[in-house]
């Protein structure tokens, strides 16, 4: 099933409108006047005996959901269904479908997914136990933490597929560090050098300051290849990460670096700065309180063209980092839609100009318009919630956007809200993205 265009691709998807006579290219899921008929074809298909008709099935209606927001019980119950089939497959994205339904914008209803839910978490074929403790952790119910503990307690068998899930599952299950904190510790020990690993750490950047208690085993990790995602992680838990200030101080200066994050031979200090250099100098500012380290590296990053990520970082210090306003605004005008964006929000931060950075985000939320929010969009929508009143033009749009019928991911909606309540209840400008 394509993103883009709305036909039907994916070899199950067409098998199963294959038998029912349709052509593929005749079924438009991003019309919906072919919804219904789309529909149709899917309670077919979770009726079939067939593996890949299932699977056919699965395809459409996660398509449906995942681009309306009218409620569809029948499809639910068809993925809800799918939770026990006998086709591994189809179980594994039936649990990926509704796992992708949660969140707290979400019109569609999967309490009758929860009994289900549980027992596929527990199934010994990743593809299916991923997904469905995804949503279950996503859901804040009380059987997610299991399969975690189980993954963990096996930590240096776990193959590459299964530490990815376990990532996305520890995200929303910050409320539960405390309680598996202790084999999250573990892990990190017995996966050190394991690139598998970096999903974890990740997800330990996510929870912040609630993960301090692996700051040890976090500070280790910065003699491995995975010191990059180390350094985000550390960052994240902020002063209580004291331990790593000085490692990450000798990073940023070249003094020592790390194993290359693909385990190849570093080159001699001094050859060339270590690629986790912009993350050790952003953690270290993160951890001391003190920017000048991180402001030294921005603004020699600076007089030799900064990239996206060294923007949005940049961004956070604001006016801090006026010196390096110059190397921003010409990138207000960059090829790449997600480095202007970027430079918006790093423009604005630094220097409280709005006139030239607002401009740049509404046009980032064109997307909207056809129903889509690609990661500059709704980057944009998040800036301009902070931007306010100055950005009010875009009212009309995300008041459309807001009440459409077409389903955006899921963070575009409490975004979109603050957005609108940052421009207060006054008129806005009736000027649009357009002009």
């Amino acid at each position: 099933m394509t993103l883009g265009t709305g036909t039907v691709h994916g070899f199950g998807a067409r098998k199963l409108l294959a038998a029912a006579g349709v052509d593929p290219d005749d079924l438009r899921l991003d019309e919906y006047e072919h919804v219904d008929r789309g529909v149709a074809l899917a309670m077919i298909g979770f009726d079939s005996e067939r593996a890949e008709l299932v699977e056919g099935a699965v395809s459409v209606a996660a398509e449906i959901l995942r681009r309306w927001r009218a409620p569809r019980p029948e499809l639910v119950a068809g993925l809800v269904r799918c939770l026990e089939s006998r086709h591994s497959r189809a179980r594994g994205d039936a649990a990926m479908a509704l796992a992708r339904l949660v969140s707290a914008d979400s019109t569609q209803d999967i309490a009758s997914a929860v009994p289900a839910l549980v027992v596929a978490a527990d199934d010994s074929y990743d593809r299916v136990a991923g997904p469905a403790a995804l949503a279950l952790a996503r859901l804040g119910r009380p059987g997610a933490p299991a399969p975690v503990h189980r993954w963990l307690a096996s930590s240096s068998r776990l193959p590459f597929f299964q530490v990815t899930s376990l990532g996305q599952v520890l995200q929303p299950l910050v409320g539960h560090a405390d309680e598996l904190l202790p084999a999250v510790r573990r892990m990190l020990v017995d996966s050190a050098d394991s690139e598998g690993l970096r999903p974890l750490l990740t997800a330990l950047a996510v929870w912040g300051p609630v993960a301090g208690e692996a700051v040890p085993e976090l500070v280790s990790a910065l003699a491995t290849r995975n010191a990059r995602w180390a350094c985000d992680a550390l960052g994240s838990i902020g002063p209580a990460a004291a331990p790593a200030a000085n490692i990450l101080d000798s990073f940023v200066r070249g003094v020592t670096r790390p194993p290359r994050h693909d385990g190849g031979t570093p080159p001699p200090n001094g050859v060339r700065r270590w690629h986790g250099s912009q993350n050790a100098a952003w953690a270290h500012w993160r951890i001391t309180g003190d920017s000048k380290v991180f402001l030294a590296f921005l603004e020699d990053a600076a007089s030799r063209g900064l990239g996206y990520a060294s923007l949005a970082r940049l961004a956070e210090l604001g006016p801090q980092a006026t010196r390096c306003a110059a190397a921003v605004r010409p990138l207000l005008e960059s090829p790449g839609p997600w480095t202007r964006v970027q430079a918006a929000c790093a423009w604005w931060r630094i220097t409280g100009d709005t006139d030239a950075a607002v401009p740049v985000l509404l046009a980032a939320l064109e997307p909207l318009r056809s129903g889509d929010a690609d990661e500059p969009c709704r980057a944009a929508i998040r800036y301009i919630a902070r931007i306010g009143a100055p950005a009010g033009a875009a009212a009309p749009l995300l008041e459309a956007t807001l009440s459409s019928e077409r389903r955006f991911p899921a963070d575009v909606y409490p975004a979109a809200r603050a957005a609108m309540a940052a421009f207060g209840d006054g008129p806005h400008p009736r000027r649009t993205v357009d002009s």
